[in-house]
């Protein structure tokens, strides 16, 4: 079922739907939440909030566009508003961590994150894991070697392999290190 045809029955007295609208886009709203804050229970709790705004304003929502856009405004809102009411300065945190004030390059950064994603739960676990330990972590071959209990010459192989099958199925002609 799409979203639109979703809402709409939600709208119309059907709230038992809201469950699978909140199950399509958790992981999303979730990530979102991570990305901002880089802290995974309090990502936990914005993503938690949100949903609870959607639940909230689910009647007043006009079909203008995507929902998806829809739901991340909320829960870019949401970010915003801890942020204020914590006195966080967004500029100040981990410099790791790329922050976008405008929502439409926020937007378009996340549909890419999404891309990515899904390439990524393609991989063998195991190559799965070293490439998140590496690239979304920021460890050292020798760090992932010591925190999976494997050799570096088998860290590196994975990888390796990871990074290939990736590109492949990004559609890259180049692997790119």
């Amino acid at each position: 079922m799409e979203d639109k045809e979703l809402i709409y029955k939600i709208q119309h007295g059907e709230k038992e739907l809201l469950e699978v609208l909140i199950q399509n886009y958790y992981d999303d709203i979730y990530r979102l939440c991570y990305y901002k804050t880089g802290n995974a229970s309090i990502s936990y709790d914005l993503t938690q909030e949100t949903f609870l705004k959607l639940i909230k304003y689910i009647g007043n929502y006009r079909d203008k566009g995507k929902f998806k856009s829809y739901l991340i405004t909320i829960a870019m809102n949401v970010c915003n508003t801890y942020f204020y009411e914590n006195n966080i300065n967004i500029e100040e945190l981990d410099s790791n961590q790329n922050y976008e004030k405008d929502n439409f390059d926020e937007l378009e950064k996340i549909e890419e994150k999404d891309i990515v994603v899904q390439a990524l739960n393609k991989l063998p676990e195991k190559q799965k894991e070293v490439i998140i330990l590496k690239y979304y972590e920021d460890l050292k071959i020798k760090d992932i070697s010591k925190i999976l209990d494997e050799k570096v010459p088998t860290i590196k192989s994975r990888l390796k392999q990871g990074i290939e099958k990736l590109s492949r199925y990004l559609g890259k002609e180049e692997v790119y290190e």
